[in-house]
Parts: structure tokens; sequence; C-alpha cells
């Protein structure tokens, strides 16, 4: 196979070196990497099927050709003998390529020359249409000179360069009238400059290793609709922040991070994911946010939720409620409308999880998740809850389940699994007629189960690890158990 390539990129990441040759009018791409803690390569042409581990017999890379002759095992899976690519790159972007296949092929790498031909005229390369820039992974220090061309680019995808200058990518970036994602990572400062990309749509900053915060300019990306920000780090934010009333979706995945006090003014935001979140109360405006439909509060940093689940409880679109606090606080009852409960407090026998009866008065109710929770006994309330399509207690340490489990009339699927302390389960379940799936896999203590469970007509799916020792398996499960 002979092909021009007009696409020839490089980048490395996890030790792993990769080279792609692509013609994209054509369809066509040649992938070549090393396998990490190996002496292995891999080659891939066009897509995953067409792969293959140590496929190269020989390679040979001149200034303006790569020539690749496969190995038989190759070409009988690939279906081609050898590929044999034209490309132009400049001498920078050679050199890369170079140092990547060096490492990859090692050895085996037969270079015929060391830089591209210098006697022959290289047409200028017309960037202004270009709209997708990806040069992750470069370990770039500053922007190639050719970059301030690409006017049209839509999305610019920058992460893994840690000693890039963000100040000076914003300022070429700001160039950009139809820019509308963006991706980088830095171990500095946010650069002050962001707010000048005002055409963004979706930010995505990664890898902050130092404390950090945004700048005043950030409220100026009133198009911004998605922000990511990770990272082992403080961060804050603004009160410029509030001025963000087109995003959506805020996702800050750092050490910890602060609210501003104007937070309830991003009015669309459809999810607040206060993990790790630095405040103890909210404002009451905060039940005005009529857009979103799940909260979770996860590593809870001195919260207040006596004053703060009662404004909660009143957004008018809430269904899904997230909770990592232990006792769980009775306010949780005021949550009359959710449909989706998930609870996690951890498995220290020190500090069982503890529920109040109000939680068992949220009748509208139809999921509830309380998996990786030590459970001194699981409340008889449970029984209350009528309209429970789903509950899942999996990962916990308990021994039994209460009889008003059965009580569960609309229940279609219990999961049970990874019950290490599970020793019975009650009669009561046979009484679940609508359950069409049962999860009782990894639960080495449970020996016997119910007869009543021949009754659970509707099942259309059973999973259990044990089904050798275990006894009173109803006959007519033989078509329903999965494996687990």
């Amino acid at each position: 196979m002979k092909f021009q390539a007009d696409n020839v990129e490089y980048w490395s990441q996890n030790q792993v070196e990769t080279v792609f040759f692509g013609n994209a009018a054509k369809g066509l791409a040649l992938l070549l990497s090393n396998v990490p803690g190996t002496a292995d390569h891999y080659l891939e042409w066009n897509d995953q099927s067409n792969a293959c581990v140590n496929g190269v017999e020989k390679i040979e890379l001149s200034g303006d050709a790569l020539q690749v002759q496969l190995a038989p095992k190759a070409v009988e899976q690939i279906g081609e003998t050898e590929f044999s690519v034209e490309f132009e790159c400049d001498k920078d972007v050679f050199k890369e390529v170079t140092r990547c296949l060096e490492l990859i092929f090692q050895e085996k790498l037969l270079l015929k020359k060391t830089a591209p031909k210098k006697g022959k005229a290289t047409p200028k390369q017309d960037y202004s249409k270009i709209r997708y820039l990806n040069l992750e992974g470069k370990n770039l220090k500053k922007l190639p000179d050719h970059v301030s061309e690409m006017t049209a680019v839509e999305t610019a995808k920058l992460a893994r360069n840690p000693k890039l200058d963000f100040q000076a990518v914003c300022e070429v970036l700001a160039t950009f009238p139809n820019l509308k994602e963006l991706t980088f990572s830095t171990e500095g400062g946010i650069p002050e400059n962001l707010g000048k990309l005002t055409q963004l749509e979706t930010l995505s900053i990664t890898d902050l290793t130092k404390p950090c915060a945004f700048p005043e300019s950030v409220g100026q990306l009133k198009k911004l609709k998605s922000l990511l920000v990770m990272g082992d780090s403080e961060v804050s934010l603004p009160e410029s922040f509030a001025d963000l009333t087109e995003l959506e979706a805020l996702n800050m995945r750092v050490k910890s991070w602060e609210l501003p006090a104007r937070f309830y003014q991003l009015s669309k935001l459809k999810s607040l994911d206060f993990s790790n979140c630095r405040f103890t109360r909210v404002a009451p405006e905060m039940a005005q946010m009529t857009e979103v439909s799940t909260v979770i509060f996860s590593n809870p940093m001195g919260q207040d939720f006596s004053q703060i689940l009662p404004i909660v409880a009143q957004m008018p679109n809430l269904k899904t409620l997230e909770l990592s606090v232990n006792p769980v606080p009775k306010e949780v009852g005021l949550c009359k409308n959710i449909e989706e409960l998930i609870i996690w407090a951890g498995t220290d026998p020190l500090h069982p999880l503890q529920l109040p009866d109000e939680l068992f008065e949220l009748t509208q109710l139809q999921t509830l998740i309380m998996s990786l929770n030590y459970f001194e006994k699981i409340p008889n309330g449970i029984g209350k809850l009528k309209g429970l399509k789903t509950l899942a207690l999996q990962e916990s340490i308990f021994e039994s389940l209460p009889d008003s489990i059965g009580e569960l009339s609309n229940l279609e699927f219990l999961n049970l699994s990874e019950n290490p302390a599970l020793k019975s389960l009650p009669d009561s379940l046979g009484k679940l007629a609508q359950l069409q799936t049962l999860h009782l896999d990894e639960t080495p203590q449970l020996t016997e189960l119910p007869v009543s469970l021949k009754n659970l007509t509707n099942l259309t799916s059973v999973r259990i690890s044990n089904r050798e020792t275990l006894k009173n398996i109803p006959e007519n499960w033989d078509s329903l158990l999965t494996p687990a």
C-alpha cells in the first residue's frame, strides 16, 4: 500500500511513543507505537480490526518517505505486504518523528536520511481551513509558528504540555473567531487573559498541581456551556464566575474549591456536584435554580445540611440526590420529589451508616443505592418505599435483610452482590412479584435460598457465583442464570 500522508503526528503519553501518518481525504491511517514495559511494537492500519503486535519485519525512514515491510503473520492478518508512505514536514517535526520511531523500533529502524531534502521546494501549506488542532503530549514550550494561521480552528487540544506558556497561547487563540472547544493542562496558574476566548463553549483544564485562582476575566466567557477542572490542587473561583449564565455542566475534580457567593445565578446548570467544595451554607436563592436535576455532596467540608437541604429540596426539578454523609441528615426527608437517592458512607465498622426515619417517607423514590456502606442492621422502614423499582445494597456488610423488604411491590431490580457477611434471605422476597433482575453473586456465606423464590415468575436474569453449593435454587432458574 502506497499513499501520500497529508497529516503527520507524534505524541508521548504514559511511556507510550506514537507516530501517526494519515490521509483524511482517502480515509487512510497508519499508527505505530511501542508496547510499554516491553521491547514490542504495535501497528494499526485504519482501525483496531487491522492491528498487530511485532508485525514489522523491516522499517526505513528517509527525509520524505517511510517504508514498512510486514512480517508474514501481519501480512496474513492485515492483508498488506508493505506500506510506503510519502510525507512532507518541517525539520522539527521530522526530528521528533525520528526520535519516536527510534524508541519504538530501536535497532530495527534504518535511517537513510536524517532530515527532509533541502533541495526540494515545498509548497506553502494553507492552514486557514483547518478546524481541528491536536497538539496533546508534544511537550511544547511554545506553539509552532504556523498555528497562528489556523484561524478557522473550532477545537484545540493542548493537554500534556506542562511547559507551554498559556498566557501566550491565549493571545494566539483569541484571534480564532470560531474557537468553541479548548483542552489544556498547566502546572502553574490559569492565565489572566483566559477571558479573551469569548467564543468558547467547552473548556477542560487538567493536571493542576498548585493552588490557583481563576481570573476575574473568566466572567467574559458568556457562551461557555461546559467546564471541567481536574488536578490535585486547591482552586478558587471569583465572583465574576456567576456571570457564566450559559453554563450547563460544571465538573470540579480538584482537591478543594470555593463556592462563589452568587453561584445561584448559574441558572442553566443541570447538575450540582459539590464534591470537595469549601462552603457551609447556601444562599436561599439557590432554590430558584430550575434546571437542576442532580445534586451531589461528596467529601463534604463542614456543610450545614440542616440549612442546605431545605433549600435544595425546593428545587422544582430535582430528581437525583447523592450523599457521602454519615449520619444521613433527617432533612433528606424534605426532598419529597426525588426519584433517585444514592448514599455512600464507607464500610468502617466504627462508623455504621445511620439512616433517619424521615428517609422512608420519600414515597416518590424509584431508585435507592446504598452500596459500599457498613450497616449494623438495615432498617425495617425500607418496606415503606412502595415506589422503589431499583434497590442496590452491594459491597456492604450486613448478615440479613428485614422481612419488610417483601413489601416493595414495585421492585424490578435487586442487587445484593459482593456482600461477604450475608447469611440468609427472608421468605418475604418471594412476594416481589414484579422482580425481573436479581444479583446474588459473591455472597460466600449464603448457603440456602428461601423456597418462596420459586414464586418470582417475572424474573428474566439471575446472577449467582456459588451455584454448585447453594441450596434450593428453583428449577426454573436454569435458563435465567447469567455468569457472575
